[in-house]
């Protein structure tokens, strides 16, 4: 082979290194970013899941509290509602969840007794209109007849046809708490 050949080949196999080691560093950085990125993603969706749920524990804290610790104008605020229009959470315990009322609840579900990754609200609750068929076929329809302060297991099974296939025709149990319904 002719030493022009040679040199020629040399660059050509540091060129073919160079370019593994940059995918590798790239694929080294991907493993790093990615869960940090959807984790704060998660987070990100967590905190606008909280901020837009509705959730009224603001409201029940500052009636908890001695209106004295507060601004008068925020205590005035929070005892009234922010927003006259806006549906009120009724959570006073005994009040019964019918067909069509919009109620906010907290699950965790269990497949085999362990708990499922995405399958539980984690404590902030979720608001569900019941009817809506959001949630897998009896899900809704076993809340109904339950009240506001109960938790109770609802024994379900995923669809065969289920999105998410390692979900599929497996049994489930969801144990549920209905927070409090909208009114």
């Amino acid at each position: 082979m002719k030493k022009e050949n040679k040199e020629l080949a040399r660059k050509k196999r540091a060129a073919e290194r160079e370019k593994a080691a940059k995918r590798a560093s790239i694929k080294q950085n991907l493993k790093v970013w990615i869960p940090i990125v959807l984790a704060g993603a998660a987070v990100v969706i967590t905190i606008a899941s909280i901020a837009t749920s509705g959730n009224n524990d603001s409201k029940n804290d500052a009636k908890d509290t001695d209106a004295n610790d507060f601004d008068t104008e925020f205590s005035s605020d929070a005892q009234d509602g922010a927003d006259d229009n806006q549906p009120v959470l009724n959570n006073t315990p005994g009040t019964i969840v019918s067909d069509g009322d919009t109620v906010n609840i907290d699950y965790t579900g269990y497949i085999d007794g362990e708990e499922f990754s995405g399958g539980s609200t984690g404590g902030f609750g979720t608001d569900l209109e019941i009817g809506s068929g959001s949630y897998i076929e009896g899900f809704e329809e076993g809340i109904i007849g339950h009240a506001v302060g109960e938790t109770f297991d609802l024994n379900l099974s995923f669809p065969d046809d289920y999105w998410g296939e390692e979900f599929a025709g497996k049994d489930v149990v969801f144990n549920t708490t209905i927070n409090g319904i909208y009114e």
